[in-house]
């Protein structure tokens, strides 16, 4: 494999102009290296071009209102009256205020206090001039009862439509933002990260042993932690709802696909009571207990040998490393050697096995 690259830079008046060009045999990182090259167009061209709002401050500051420290919010579907909806993100009128009334000083540059005015008051008014610059519009729940079984609306909806106020301010209703999310740095250096990840990947064969042994645990290192949680979390919100009938969670939002990586750890533990007097959580309860117990005595009842249970993870093991190609056995074929560099004693090329043998080979047994 044989790969040129060519970087060129060129600085003018704080503009950086990256042109990569990467030449290889198949010709397939061509495109991808020109989607870095706008990228990086874009990532050092100067503040008024990128549109970031430095020039904007009402912009500005509602851009600083999505990042991570920012008013709390959600995604939902904004249904049309025609039956047609987006998906939007959206805040709460109460979390909005809560902000501003913790941080009067991030309001006062935007809509300055007077004599007689409240914060309460400027938050109002700010909520309009977002309204006016068509920044966020007014929203409300569809939904306007609880679900069965439950006393309180849920906290975030999922489904929203056009309040029919239409505009104004009002704490207990719901504003969605009709621009897309800010890009983050690290968005773009993803972005430009991805294809040599591709071209690492794609490497992956030819790199040496000790390499490829170390990513291969390390995956299944991670792997086992992420099952392993996942499965002590349901065992946990099991034993806890059969024996109380209360919902406990190890971390709730890790299934959630509405959050992000960090956030999925973020709260640690939650807890709900259920409602008194339900005879159907009770019966529900103890089916659920008679069928843990029904899978538990069949399990006991056909539990593999243990020597049987070793060998088959054993086998599996060497499958996995066998199917990722592992000990190079494509390497050797790509550059014709019979022996395997790095490999440990006794696997693949060494020791003991037909490639790594001695020129006169393994020496026949008695029977032979």
């Amino acid at each position: 494999v044989e790969i040129t690259l060519n970087v060129s830079w060129e600085v003018d008046n704080s503009h950086a102009v990256l042109g990569a060009v990467l030449l290889n045999p198949l010709g397939l990182v061509g495109p991808a290296l020109s989607a870095a090259r706008d990228i990086f167009q874009v990532l050092f061209a100067p503040a008024t071009k990128m549109g970031t709002g430095k020039d904007d401050p009402i912009k500005a500051l509602a851009d600083s209102l999505r990042e991570k420290r920012g008013v709390p919010w959600s995604t939902a579907k904004l249904e049309a009256p025609t039956g047609e909806g987006l998906h939007v993100e959206y805040f709460r009128g109460k979390d909005f205020a809560r902000y501003f009334r913790a941080n009067p000083e991030k309001i006062n540059a935007h809509v300055p206090p007077r004599p007689g005015k409240t914060v309460d008051d400027q938050i109002g008014e700010l909520c309009m001039v977002f309204q006016r610059r068509k920044l966020v519009r007014k929203a409300d729940r569809k939904y306007k009862k609880p679900k069965p079984g439950k006393t309180r609306l849920v906290k975030y909806p999922r489904t929203l439509v056009p309040h029919p106020d239409g505009s104004g301010w009002t704490e207990g209703a719901f504003y969605y933002w009709t621009y897309d999310r800010p890009t983050s740095m690290w968005y773009y250096a993803a972005t430009v990260a991805l294809p040599f990840l591709v071209i690492a990947s794609c490497l992956f064969p030819l790199a040496p042993w000790w390499m490829r042994m170390t990513l291969v645990y390390f995956l299944m290192a991670v792997l086992s932690v992420l099952l392993g949680l996942i499965g002590v979390r349901y065992l946990l919100f099991g034993a806890v709802w059969i024996a109380t009938g209360h919902s406990f969670w190890l971390f709730p939002n890790l299934m959630s696909d509405q959050v992000g990586v960090l956030d999925a750890f973020s709260p640690a533990l939650s807890y709900e009571r259920p409602k008194k007097g339900s005879r159907t959580q009770l019966l529900s309860r103890l089916a659920a207990l008679l069928l843990v117990g029904g899978v538990v005595y069949m399990l006991y009842q056909h539990t593999p040998d243990a020597e049987a249970l070793k060998a088959s993870a054993k086998e599996a093991h060497d499958s996995i490393l066998d199917y990722l190609d592992v000990y190079g056995k494509g390497k050797m074929s790509i550059t014709g050697n019979t022996t395997t560099a790095g490999a440990p004693a006794g696997g693949p090329g060494g020791p003991g096995s037909g490639a790594g043998a001695g020129a006169g080979g393994a020496k026949p047994g008695p029977g032979a």
